[in-house]
């Protein structure tokens, strides 16, 4: 139980989905519940978190099947003296906005309110929301609270108003306040008197059936005493509680008339405030804030319109309340009751100036952008002769009163906005996909080969006897629908609402002869799924339902679903079994239903293509628990053990051998999993595992074309480690425990912003937390907005935090370049927020001050080769956009997994490293409390010593901090050169061999005389490569080869031929057969540096074993032989001894033989450039192979198409002489 949640008084931080549960909580509430949606999700688990608290005081808290069902339990909840509160996202209210008119004519007692989330700038919701009009349309009073404190504090009032009017009230809220939050006063939890602890008997003979049964006749007499009765009393409810207020018109006493007013209402009155007090007129022109939107305060209008020229509305989205202004200001006029007419302005301003905007919400800079040029209009402040002059010097009416405007402010005011709207920086976009390990990848990946294959004329001859089959796809709302991008956009041709993409399907079914695959969620079956399978079953509609059950809600954060065996608040309820509500819907049919692992994907795939040809309703359920709750109970376990035992004795993972791999990025393509990274080797550019984000789940390794570069290896351990297994490179003396003085505490007038920017899973949110609180224990007023959308499937996190000053009003996100601090945790999410694309521009070069971890985390779409972006740019646009002189940037993560194994203590580094640096108004001891608060107690030491590196990394000089990028362990020729001489005289006749090998190598080096440490070290590499692959005969074909281009090559060209050519004919010579890759696979370098990757010590007993997964190929008289074999270590030893395969065979690797032969033949031995246009082709042609990766399949016909446009380059020299 978080105990904020029982305090009684004085104040404390909130998010503000935290807010509304506090809020409900304060208000006595008995039944809280809904259906998870963003913005609303948190709202469960805020819940799920407080089971104790609700269940010792009998408050009930479920999550229904759907919005609409939690509208209904609303709706029986009202037959007690009950107060019963459900959450739900904008388009959820759509479904339950039936049962909600309906139930809002049947009444209520207790109290009954509808909380709804409207995401206006559709970052997480499929459509957008304006949830105003559905709320006027059910006819239910709405409440649009503008600041935090209102956010919680309005429940209550919320309540009140239900039960005196007897009708439902809805409650807007929108993503930047449930995202957001605040510090808020406090007051004492009611505990409801009817509760699940202290249950009634109900006396139906006092249910009235004629209002709580709404049917003809009654429905039109009921809706009569709605309209003129209920409304009316709602309305007069909020004026006696306040909601509605006119503010900062004057002392009445001395109260002149206003030039204009403005009216607002939730978070746009919150921005519009910001936005006044960024440009200095605090209190200067009147507002009239509703609180309560529908039934609009006439009379309030009617006092507010008296007092001003002109009314300007500030709303979000489309033209609501300024509609019906001008509708009533319109009427009070014809009917006499004004005497003038009152222009209500919105969105559009007088004399053609654009409004406030109709699409998207709302934030501070795009009100600032709009009212600097309408204040000039509308105080004539163009017209002043004087820099700086107010419109209060030039002749006034002595009967309004006419605020100070400051035109130099104003002047820097738009000159910033213009600024940062112009900085264009080019970036990809980040888009979402599975997390590693998700059961939806394997499904996916496997559905992928599947719809290529179904297409491919032989393949459906020789499997199916059939034609080919272009396989038509339909999702709706749940994590599949990251189906929709990279690398799975084939996967998803229409998304139809929540629970309807089966109806979507039916739609087209009887028009197509396609086959057509549906895919469902478990919860979405639940949710309304099972109606769209009976339809289909009753309408012999030929559709495979793929329900991908992975036992969790995993789209809105891990709620539970009816198929598990608790409940939110952790009771023990029955579980639904999936399969057998479908068997219920299918009854004695035909109809086949199977449930199956898709991580057996040899066998998933033979069901799933035998299962889709089928006619009629097909229905399949892939069974796989969800990655993050799987790896969140594996943990538990592991931390368990280690405190148990002080290691694990056992540990497996998924390793790729750069070496093996070819970069050809099937498994990226395949899979496009965020587990996999881009590595720079000295073989040019390798897929990796990224330690921190592996699962070991094995699915990239399990696609069909994965090469023999993944393994499992497995780590064995009999005691804890005697000594510590970490390599430090040049940073251990960042762990020193000597005492570091803290920094000065900055000081700041009105607001310090700190902005944040990373990827899910970085620590973006932990690190908002902790900035939050100590902000708050530091003493400052704090809003705070975390925009999450899509984070934890590997889209961008973003966070803003405002400390601001009392008095001074701060919505929850920054105005465009007004951040002090930028942290970036990813440096391509930094950037992306100061950039003139981006809705944030948070940054300018006089203001903000970035501190940055330069290292790259790819993108799905440069992970799968479709773009790209190079750090060291960005970061050279940071610093051109923010105040380079305290710019501060390194490679956190390399230093993070040096220090600690793992790079996620990277987010507590980048914080030390910025406080350490005095940019956060912070003093040390608020910081250490609120990590100390925020952070588990396992996991606290830890992240205290990465906070404490990251101050020492603040101290660091500049060079330093460039060794972190540039460490390699074998960095100079020289180191290069001894390593593999060490390596070779362990072999038969090894003094000789290295004799030769260096010979060859300090030969060729001379020859070439390049003033080059880099290339020397590469040609040591490379030579030693191919006398290992085959013989010291070998590689003198190699030297030799190089020296013949480097006597035609020139230093008029930089010897770029030369250069080349040693990359390219290595990586031609050295073809991966089974025999090298066995020696690839068990070389002592890759031995070795595995036991530094997972801290093995065999002298503790420390054992590291190997499954490599290989796929071996044989051609024998013609005939292939292949098939899929786990090889270990001993397999290879003895595959690698045989090189005489080779020659015994030889269709092996023909056709790489065959591309040896004419690159050399036609490439190196051709190479005679004649002048400048001449060499340029000779280059593309050595450069031909760059592209030529992959085994077999893969290869093949990128072999031909290098051979073909070779040739055509050669052609146009020979025609060209």
């Amino acid at each position: 139980m978080d105990d904020r949640f029982t305090q009684a008084s004085g104040t404390h931080v909130y998010t503000g989905c935290e807010l509304l549960v506090k809020g409900a909580l304060e208000s006595g509430v008995s039944l809280l519940t809904g259906y998870p949606g963003s913005p609303l999700a948190e709202v469960f688990d805020t819940l799920e978190r407080n089971a104790a608290l609700l269940k010792t005081n009998g408050i009930v808290a479920q999550i229904a099947n759907n919005e609409a069902l939690s509208i209904a339990r609303l709706n029986g909840s009202q037959m007690a003296e009950v107060r019963a509160i459900t959450f739900m996202k904008s388009v959820g209210f759509h479904v339950a906005s039936d049962a909600l008119a309906i139930s809002n004519l049947a009444g209520t007692t207790g109290g009954a309110v509808v909380v709804v989330g409207d995401d206006t700038w559709s970052h997480s919701t499929q459509v957008p929301a304006d949830s105003r009009f559905l709320a006027r349309h059910v006819q239910t009073p709405l409440i649009e609270p503008g600041t935090f404190q209102e956010l919680k504090d309005w429940i209550n009032c919320a309540f009140q108003i239900s039960a005196a009017s007897n009708l439902y009230v809805c409650y807007l809220t929108t993503e930047n306040q449930a995202s957001g939050g605040g510090n808020v006063e406090l007051y004492p939890n009611i505990y409801p008197e009817i509760s699940d602890l202290k249950q009634i008997n109900l006396d139906t003979q006092l249910i009235d059936a004629d209002k709580r049964v709404v049917l003809p006749p009654h429905t039109a007499q009921i809706e009569v005493e709605a309209l003129r009765k209920r409304i009316p009393t709602a309305l007069e409810t909020a004026r006696n509680l306040g909601l509605n207020t006119i503010q900062f018109m004057g002392e009445t006493s001395r109260r002149k008339k206003h030039r204009l007013g403005f009216v607002s209402a939730g978070l746009a009155y919150s921005c519009l405030l910001h936005a006044l007090g960024e440009l200095q007129l605090d209190g200067e022109i009147p507002i009239l804030k509703l609180g309560m939107t529908h039934p609009i305060d006439k009379d309030l209008i009617r006092e507010f319109a008296a007092q001003v020229d002109e009314i300007y509305v500030v709303e979000e989205k489309r033209p609501l309340l300024e509609n019906e202004i001008k509708a009533f200001i319109t009427s009070m006029y014809q009917n006499g009751d004004l005497d003038r007419y009152i222009n209500v302005w919105g969105k559009q301003f007088p004399k053609g100036m654009a409004g406030i905007p109709v699409t998207s919400g709302l934030d501070t800079s795009i009100l600032i952008q709009k009212l600097i040029p309408l204040l000039k209009h509308v105080f004539d402040t163009g017209g002043a002769s004087a820099v700086g002059a107010s419109a209060s010097s030039r002749q006034t009416p002595l009967t309004h009163h006419t605020p100070e405007i400051d035109l130099e402010h104003f002047s820097r005011e738009a000159t910033l906005q213009k600024q940062v709207s112009e900085q264009q920086i080019d970036i990809p976009q980040r888009t979402p996909t599975f997390c590693p390990g998700c059961p939806h990848r394997d499904s996916s990946s496997v559905f992928l080969e599947i719809t290529e294959q179904f297409m491919d004329v032989d393949y459906m001859q020789k499997h199916h006897d059939s034609g080919p089959v272009d396989l038509v796809f339909h999702g709706d709302i749940g994590c599949y629908s990251m189906l929709k991008y990279e690398p799975f956009p084939r996967l998803m041709h229409n998304l139809s609402a929540m629970a309807l993409g089966g109806g979507a399907g039916a739609g087209i079914d009887p028009f197509i002869e396609n086959k057509q695959v549906v895919f469902m969620g478990d919860s979405t079956f639940f949710h309304g799924g099972m109606a769209a399978i009976s339809d289909s079953i009753k309408n012999n509609q030929d559709i495979a339902y793929i329900i991908l059950d992975n036992q969790t809600t995993a789209m809105t954060g891990h709620q539970p679903t009816p198929a598990g065996e608790l409940d939110l608040l952790g009771n023990p309820t029955f579980a639904q079994d999936i399969e057998h509500v479908a068997q219920g819907l299918t009854g004695d049919s035909d109809i086949e239903i199977v449930r199956t692992n898709p991580e057996d994907r040899v066998n998933y795939k033979k069901y799933l293509e035998k299962t889709i040809l089928k006619p009629g309703v097909k229905i399949v359920i892939a069974d796989k628990e969800c990655a993050i709750t799987y790896q969140r109970r594996i943990r538990r376990e592991q931390r368990q053990t280690l405190a148990k035992d002080g290691f694990l004795k056992y540990e497996k993972h998924i390793n790729i051998t750069p070496e093996v791999c070819e970069f050809c990025r099937e498994c990226t393509t395949a899979t496009g999993c965020p587990g996999l990274k881009i590595v720079d080797t000295d073989y040019g550019e390798k897929i990796a595992i990224d330690q921190s984000n592996c699962v070991s789940d094995g699915a990239c390794a399990r696609i069909k074309y994965a090469c023999p570069a993944f393994e499992e290896v497995i780590v064995t351990r009999k005691r804890s480690p005697q000594k510590q297994i970490t390599a430090f490179g040049n940073h251990g003396a960042l762990l020193s425990d000597e005492s570091l003085p803290p920094p000065p505490l900055p000081t700041f007038d009105r607001s310090w912003n700190i902005y944040a920017a990373g990827v899910g899973g970085m620590g973006i949110g932990t690190l908002s937390k902790v900035l939050v609180v100590a902000g708050y224990l530091q003493g400052y007023n704090v809003t705070f907005c975390d925009r999450k959308g899509l984070a934890i499937r590997n889209g961008g996190v973003y966070t803003h935090i405002v400390y601001a000053r009392p008095g001074v009003h701060a919505s929850p996100m920054i105005p465009y370049g007004k951040a002090d601090l930028l942290l970036g945790l990813d440096i391509l999410e930094a950037v992306r927020g100061i950039t003139g694309q981006s809705l944030f521009r948070i940054a300018s070069s006089h203001r903000t001050t970035a501190v940055v971890n330069t290292a790259k985390t790819e993108t799905i779409t440069t992970l799968i080769g479709k773009d790209h972006f190079d750090p060291e740019t960005l970061e050279a646009s940071l610093q051109t956009y923010t105040n380079a002189e305290r710019y501060f940037g390194t490679d956190l993560f390399t230093v993070s997994e040096q220090l600690f194994g793992n790079k996620l203590y990277a987010n507590m580094m980048l914080l030390g490293t910025a406080f350490q640096r005095q940019l956060i108004p912070l003093e040390l001891e608020p910081l250490q409390l609120a990590l100390k608060q925020m952070m588990p107690h396992a996991d606290l030491d830890i992240n205290m010593k990465a906070f404490t590196v990251g101050r020492r990394l603040a101290l660091e000089e500049s060079k330093s901090l460039a060794d972190i990028r540039s460490e390699n362990p074998l960095g100079t020729y020289a180191e290069m050169l001894s390593a593999k001489k060490q390596i070779l005289e362990k072999r038969r006749n090894g003094k000789r061999l290295t004799r030769e090998y260096v010979t060859l190598v300090k030969g060729i080096v001379e020859t070439l005389d390049f003033d080059s440490d880099s290339i020397h070290r590469i040609l040591a590499l490379y030579i030693y490569d191919l006398i290992q692959f085959e013989d010291i005969n070998y590689a003198r074909v190699y030297v030799e080869k190089i020296k013949q281009v480097h006597a035609h090559d020139s230093e008029v060209y930089d010897y770029r031929a030369t250069k080349a050519a040693i990359r390219y004919l290595h990586k031609v010579m050295l073809i991966k057969d089974e025999v090298y890759v066995a020696h690839l696979l068990t070389s002592e370098e890759k031995l070795q540096r595995d036991k530094e990757l997972y801290k093995v010590d065999t002298t503790n007993g420390d054992k590291i074993k190997y499954v490599h997964l290989n796929r071996p190929h044989f051609t024998v008289m013609g005939l292939d032989f292949e098939a899929d074999i786990d090889t270990r270590n001993w397999q290879l030893h003895l595959m690698k001894r045989m090189k005489f395969l080779r020659r015994w065979l030889p269709e092996w690797h023909a056709k790489e033989k065959a591309f040896r032969e004419w690159y050399i033949t036609r490439v190196i031995n051709t190479f005679s450039p004649t002048d400048a246009e001449t060499y340029e082709k000779h280059l593309q042609a050595l450069e031909c192979v760059e592209e030529v990766r992959g085994y077999r399949e893969i290869r093949y016909p990128k072999m031909e198409t290098a051979k073909q446009k070779v040739e055509e380059w050669l052609e146009e020299v020979i025609s060209g002489r």
